[in-house]
């Protein structure tokens, strides 16, 4: 069967492609008809959004293995929720940032303690807060007050566990309240790729690498 499963690879019902399609089909038993439609029918459906497993691999150079269908979903998710997934190339600028501030995804939570934001009122932070609240996700999402505006965002009670659930959980669409309320997505589409560095880092720390990831993004995201 496998002639015919590669012909329907390249089948686009351009007006050239018809008569060879059926002159193929009806020159093959019924079995193999029937085993190809089978086939066909039980295929799982594409995944939905920009990103896939695949594409994390080519981002990061790790192996699709390393990485989770909840992630990817919860990529797409926060792409949609902020309106990203409407324009690649801020989504490509996006990308590449957290690229760089998790160091090609590895990191989805702050690796210090968080002992230096307890008592933090700033962050709404009591005595011993700063590790539960400390950074999570691909932007950092840090403090107890921001912990609890996301939870109230997402609907999700176990937000308020800490930062192993949000970054195990929610680790991208824990930066979603902070990319809205930045105007992540205008800053991207009018200042472009310069200023969303700017506005996520506060500073040029880390530009060259930013940049070296933009171009990965460019090449793995279409």
């Amino acid at each position: 069967m496998s002639f015919i499963t590669d012909a329907a690879k390249y089948y686009a019902a351009k007006p050239h492609q018809d008569a060879a399609w059926e002159y193929l089909w009806t020159s093959v038993d019924g079995y193999t008809q029937d085993c190809f439609i089978d086939a066909y029918r039980d295929a799982p459906e594409p995944p939905e959004g920009l990103i896939t497993l695949e594409v994390f691999e080519q981002l990061t150079g790790y192996s699709t293995s390393l990485f989770t269908q909840q992630e990817v979903d919860d990529c797409n998710r926060l792409l949609k929720e902020t309106q990203f997934d409407t324009c690649i190339v801020s989504t490509r600028m996006l990308l590449a940032n957290i690229l760089h501030e998790t160091c090609n995804l590895k990191y989805m939570k702050e690796i210090a303690s968080g002992v230096a934001y307890n008592n933090r009122s700033d962050l709404g932070n009591g005595p011993t807060d700063g590790p539960t609240y400390k950074g999570a996700g691909v932007l950092q999402l840090t403090g107890k007050y921001n912990y609890s505006r996301f939870c109230n965002d997402i609907g999700d009670p176990r937000v308020m566990e800490g930062v192993d659930y949000v970054s195990d959980t929610y680790p991208f669409m824990s930066a979603k309240t902070w990319i809205i309320e930045n105007n992540l997505l205008h800053i991207a589409q009018t200042e472009g790729f310069d200023a969303v560095c700017r506005r996520i880092n506060g500073g040029w720390n880390g530009y060259d690498d930013r940049l070296a990831k933009y171009q990965i993004c460019k090449r793995a995201i279409h």
